[in-house]
């Protein structure tokens, strides 16, 4: 079984979310949040720390889980894949590209709307996000 992590970093007044725009497959030219490979022995926890800081460069402490989805056998694009989504909440600072692709802090209005064509996966990063919201009982969200 392939293990992954996702990372979702949010401001820490919780109006921008970093993203990177993908240079490659799956989900090229597609926004989405940090992520990669779970190294053998290693927990979701830390793969994220790692993977965190070799993509961005940015350190992080304390990453929340918010779930792990696990991929039907029958998904011809990711059959039995194991994927954990994680968030932290951070201060904006400011991300060079690299060979992943292009990061940027973009508005949580763009990562949460249901419909935008420009985000990775099938909707799903607008749920996740809502999700972590409705978690940290962040009701500023959907006063908006």
């Amino acid at each position: 079984m392939k293990k992954y992590i996702l990372l979702y970093l949010i401001s820490k007044d919780y109006k921008k979310v970093l993203m990177i725009k993908r240079n490659k497959n799956p989900y090229k030219d597609k926004w989405n949040g940090v992520g990669g490979k779970i190294n053998p022995g290693e927990t979701p926890i830390e793969a994220c720390i790692r993977e965190c800081k070799e993509e961005t460069g940015i350190t992080i402490d304390n990453p929340k889980e918010l779930l792990t989805y696990i991929y039907p056998e029958s998904n011809p694009d990711n059959p039995g894949t194991n994927m954990t989504v994680l968030y932290d909440f951070i201060d904006v600072v400011n991300i060079s590209g690299n060979d992943e692709g292009t990061y940027e802090w973009k508005d949580i209005s763009f990562a949460s709307d249901f419909n935008n064509k420009d985000l990775a996966g099938h909707a799903n990063i607008s749920q996740m996000i809502k999700e972590i919201f409705n978690i940290e009982n962040i009701k500023k969200f959907y006063n908006e």
